[in-house]
């Protein structure tokens, strides 16, 4: 006779909750003591295992229909929610190419203002130009008219009647006239006599034995002060103007005496030299000539 093990005669007398796996148990009596308590509520209330409830079924019918309701809603509210989405989403497109629009009138308002301020750049480099031209024309006029003050470097040439104190020897207007007129040609940019500043309206001239600049008498010597570069006394000496002078004082015997100078001062014109009244365009330089009875 086999005997029964220790573990198994213990387990005898236990109830199944006890011994069976939990698995098994589980898928046993889940169903199973569902339907029964289902069962022993009807034997309960007196009514049988078979028989129908009324108010149960018109309750899954009322479910029924409200589900069904709750879905027709839900379909209602879905169709309207894509009307809406559907306009929301021709009004966004609509604004998108409202948007494409205004950013292409941008581009070409863009390519327009970069076309003017190109041509403005160029219209002002022309100004620039202009302005430095008529800068130089300014300075130029300035210097001949003696508006202002001018130093630099040029030519300082003194000019003295002959010693020999002779009628024939004595400096006249017309030899200093000849002299300035030579230096204005050879490229003088401004000249004074005896400090008096020389313009387009100067004049030097002859007023019985005296020698006037601009109305006012001088007395010998006769110091020319010319401001130009380095070969205004070379260029001087090459001109015509320049020979005719030196072949008078070799002629009359005036003691002339030349020296270079790096820095020359020489005033502004007169205030009654300055005020224009009128101008014409000509050209070279001023010819200092008249002569006074």
């Amino acid at each position: 006779m086999v005997e029964t093990p220790t573990r198994d005669r213990e387990q005898e007398g236990l109830p199944d909750r006890v011994t069976m796996p939990l698995l098994t148990l589980v898928t046993r009596d889940a169903v199973d003591e569902d339907y029964v308590h289902a069962a022993q509520r009807r034997e309960a209330a007196g009514e049988g295992a078979s028989t129908p409830r009324g108010p149960g079924l018109r309750g899954a019918a009322v479910a029924t229909a409200a589900f069904g309701l709750l879905i027709a809603l839900a379909a209602v509210q879905t169709a309207r929610n894509a009307d809406v989405q559907e306009a929301g989403r021709d009004a966004l497109i609509d604004r998108i190419d409202e948007r494409k629009t205004e950013v292409a009138s941008l581009d070409d308002r863009i390519d327009g203002l970069q076309q003017t301020n190109t041509e403005l750049r160029s219209s002002n480099a022309r100004a620039r130009g202009q302005l430095a031209n008529a800068t130089v024309d300014l300075r130029a006029l300035e210097l001949s008219s003696g508006y202002v003050p001018v130093s630099g470097p040029g030519l300082r040439i003194t000019v003295s009647d002959n010693p020999d104190q002779s009628a024939d020897g004595r400096v006249r207007a017309t030899d200093l006239r000849r002299l300035v007129n030579g230096l204005w040609r050879a490229g003088a940019d401004a000249i004074a006599i005896n400090g008096r500043r020389l313009t387009a309206l100067s004049a030097i001239a002859q007023s019985n034995i005296a020698i006037q600049v601009n109305r006012g008498p001088l007395t010998p010597p006769y110091v020319v002060s010319a401001i130009g570069d380095p070969g205004l006394g070379a260029r001087l000496d090459a001109s015509t103007t320049g020979q005719e002078f030196q072949s008078l004082s070799d002629q009359f015997g005036f003691v002339v005496g030349r020296q270079n100078e790096t820095e020359l001062q020489l005033p502004s014109a007169p205030d009654n030299l300055r005020r224009l009244r009128y101008v014409e365009q000509g050209g070279g330089r001023p010819e200092n000539q008249e002569d006074l009875p």
